[in-house]
């Protein structure tokens, strides 16, 4: 009994180590590349996140309730999508890194479509992501897709 409620408990791990070990016997090469894959991400995961956690902690430490829910709390409108597209744009780092610090936003009172926009421009209109465009695919590029992304997270945070 002891055996089933722990499989039970860790179901998702089982799944996982099953998925690897059938890739394994599907194609060794595929299985050792996502093993070095997995590695890769949680020695980035392992490098990125406790800085986040000192990051997240001081904020919910210098910044009052009363200022988030001021610039970015349900009253905050046009003000607080403006500041979460700002927010999300000049981020640094991979998107699992803003979910700590959205979760202090929203325990201080940050409105969930504030959050949504912080989120979506974390993971699409960020500064050096759009200056790799720009190298890359040009400026016409790099304009049009930044504005149709902008108008897109805005109107589909919107009742």
């Amino acid at each position: 009994m002891k055996v089933i409620r722990k499989a039970k408990e860790n179901l998702f791990i089982l799944l996982i180590a099953a998925a690897y070990i059938a890739m394994f016997i599907i194609n060794q090469n595929m299985g050792i590349a996502s093993i070095k894959n997995s590695f890769y991400y949680i020695k980035e995961m392992i490098m990125i996140m406790p800085v986040i956690f000192v990051l997240t902690a001081l904020l919910d430490l210098w910044v009052p309730k009363e200022k988030i829910m001021k610039y970015l709390g349900k009253e905050a409108k046009v003000k607080g999508v403006v500041l979460s597209l700002a927010l999300g744009s000049i981020s640094a780092g991979p998107i699992y890194a803003a979910f700590p610090l959205c979760v202090m936003l929203h325990k201080k009172g940050a409105s969930v479509r504030n959050l949504v926009i912080i989120l979506s421009a974390w993971a699409v209109i960020k500064v050096p992501m759009l200056l790799n465009e720009l190298k890359f695919l040009g400026f016409k590029f790099m304009a049009v897709r930044w504005v149709l992304t902008v108008i897109a997270i805005v109107v589909l945070n919107f009742k």
